[in-house]
């Protein structure tokens, strides 16, 4: 009865998404759209904040960081995706699958800390104008981005525990009962 539902040691047979209906070519059609549309997008973005002195100031540095991570988010899976449509072949191997598993939950999580830390960004321009460059200096900015990026790399290290970090609060005391 589950005989369609197989998964061999080697790789996962992926199932459901693409066959052989005009409602899958017009849904690979946009996936494609929305994939090239982003990727230009992005790159466009890097190349003119790169190429335009007035805009080397630390919020649209780290917005090309923000497009970096996006392009880099959207190219784990889409390439995959693609090829396996336009081969035919539906599935994927096991160290494919937590690599590309991988790369999208930390590149998220990264992207998370990239735009909580351009909101601090945001909140010193708009709250302290005349302090912002003194605040948000060129180095600022650079720890900002590298802070995000060093995320990818903690993100998924499983050896960190709370109880093993000092200077925690609740390390040896009970929880409070109300």
């Amino acid at each position: 009865m589950w005989g369609w539902n197989q998964t061999s040691p080697e790789d996962f047979i992926l199932q459901g998404l693409f066959d052989e209906s005009f409602f899958s070519l017009c849904l690979f059609l946009l996936i494609m759209l929305v994939f090239l549309t982003a990727g230009s997008g992005n790159s466009l973005t890097i190349l003119l904040i790169c190429a335009d002195p007035r805009l080397h100031t630390p919020m649209y540095f780290l917005l090309s960081q923000l497009s970096l991570m996006d392009l880099m988010q959207v190219s784990t899976t889409i390439p995959k995706m693609v090829t396996n449509y336009l081969s035919g072949k539906k599935s994927i191997s096991f160290v494919g699958c937590a690599t590309q598993h991988f790369m999208y939950l930390c590149l998220g999580g990264a992207e998370c800390v990239l735009l909580a830390l351009m909101s601090y960004d945001r909140y010193v321009a708009i709250c302290h104008p005349l302090r912002y460059t003194v605040l948000m200096s060129r180095i600022v900015g650079v720890m900002m981005a590298v802070m995000s990026w060093l995320c990818i790399c903690e993100l998924p290290n499983p050896h960190i525990h709370l109880d093993e970090l000092p200077f925690l609060w609740f390390k040896n005391h009970p929880p409070l009962l109300l």
